[in-house]
């Protein structure tokens, strides 16, 4: 058990409104963004002034420790204006989550000196690892750290001996900035602004207290012995914490929705209204269906999951092979509504100045991610709901 301390603090409740005032801007720097391969210096400061990148951080520390159904919504809204800074975000916030599920003195060194301190990730598993007195010396290279130009903080995922035997295990391992190389290679189709890099580590020190194998981040607050931490931490990873990676999606489609339907109000071919086609209609109702069915399903399992800890239960195997199905499922809508929309704007849609054809490629980007994978969690559902092993770590 945790004997971290609880110090009540304020906290802002409004982000969601600082992030739509926030989006417009983020949508004028879209160009920039992709331009640099990362976000703008610009782009991190609003965040930080507007408290957007505190979202899920400990309340100890001044952070607003949002719930997850809240916090997912304010990713969303971000990503309504650039989807690269709506992913980044929602991975800093998703590792302010993870670095609440470690042993307590982890999140000590991140933020007891630097409140405003950001963490990036490298999630593959890979490298090696030395045992030393205290921990162990990690070395070897991770890629897709998204966000990791503007890091104070990097996790990277290795194995190390766990358990009563010492079989190795995939651990998490939280390590400071001035430890890693980062690897200017971002060089792709979609969320380019997110700076996704490679990291390379040499002997990197990692303390005990800094490691935390994924079996214990998905089992749970009771198994990680934080049946006291507040809700938030005792959530576990991987049927929740993606959420945070799959709310971009929504916010790409919510925006193209509007900007399509605004759009195609003044529009004519060959002097007749496109508004009055009858397909375009139907293409406008289809992905508004499927916008609001991917929000519906991010909300509620989001908000169940919140409930469950609050009510001190557990989640089950079936709650959480449907929040995967979800996780993946709620991106697989959106991409569909946004390939209908981008297929409605027509050849406008293709020049590099319009909105759509950035939020058509950052879509197809953010739906290869392997948390957002829907072979992988579809099949996991499907096996769970027939009683047959799952042989998934990703619940």
């Amino acid at each position: 058990m945790s004997d971290a301390p609880a110090t009540a603090v304020d906290v802002p409740r409004d982000l969601k409104a600082r992030a739509a005032a926030l989006a417009p801007t983020f949508a004028e720097r879209a160009e920039e963004t992709e331009s640099l391969r990362r976000l703008p210096d610009a782009t991190i400061a609003d965040l930080k002034a507007a408290g957007l990148h505190r979202i899920c951080q400990p309340a100890r520390f001044g952070g607003s420790e949002t719930p997850l159904d809240e916090a997912v919504d304010i990713v969303a809204m971000l990503s309504r204006g650039c989807a690269s800074t709506g992913w980044v975000a929602g991975v800093y916030t998703d590792h302010q989550l993870l670095v609440g599920m470690f042993d307590h003195r982890a999140a000590d060194d991140v933020w007891t000196d630097n409140p405003d301190a950001l963490v990036s990730a490298g999630f593959t598993p890979g490298g090696e690892a030395e045992p030393v007195e205290g921990g162990w010396e990690v070395t070897g290279s991770w890629g897709w750290s998204s966000g990791c130009d503007h890091a104070d903080w990097l996790i990277v995922v290795t194995f190390l001996p766990s358990g009563a035997e010492g079989h190795p295990e995939p651990n998490f391992c939280l390590v400071p900035r001035a430890e890693v190389e980062i690897e200017d290679d971002w060089r792709v189709m979609g969320l380019t602004g997110t700076g996704s890099k490679t990291l390379h580590l040499s002997g990197a020190f990692v303390p005990a207290h800094r490691a935390l194998p994924l079996r214990l981040a998905a089992a749970g607050g009771a198994a990680r012995g934080q049946a006291d931490a507040p809700a938030l931490y005792r959530l576990p990873h991987p049927p929740c914490v993606p959420f945070m990676l799959a709310a971009p999606s929504l916010g790409i489609a919510e925006s193209l929705l509007a900007l399509v339907t605004d759009e195609m109000k003044s529009r004519a071919s060959r002097g007749t209204p496109i508004a009055e086609f009858q397909s375009l209609q139907l293409h406008i109702a289809e992905a508004a269906a499927e916008i609001d069915s991917a929000r519906l399903l991010m909300m509620r399992d989001t908000g169940e999951a919140m409930a469950a800890m609050h009510d001190g239960r557990e989640l089950d195997l079936d709650e959480r092979a449907r929040n995967r199905r979800d996780q993946a499922y709620m991106v697989r809508l959106c991409r569909q509504a946004v390939g209908r929309l981008f297929g409605a704007v027509g050849g406008q849609g293709i020049f590099l100045g319009h909105a759509a054809q950035r939020k058509f490629r950052d879509i197809h980007a953010m739906s290869g991610h392997l948390a957002l994978n829907w072979d992988i969690a579809g099949t996991t559902f499907g096996r769970v709901a027939l009683d047959v092993d799952p042989q998934a770590r990703l619940l």
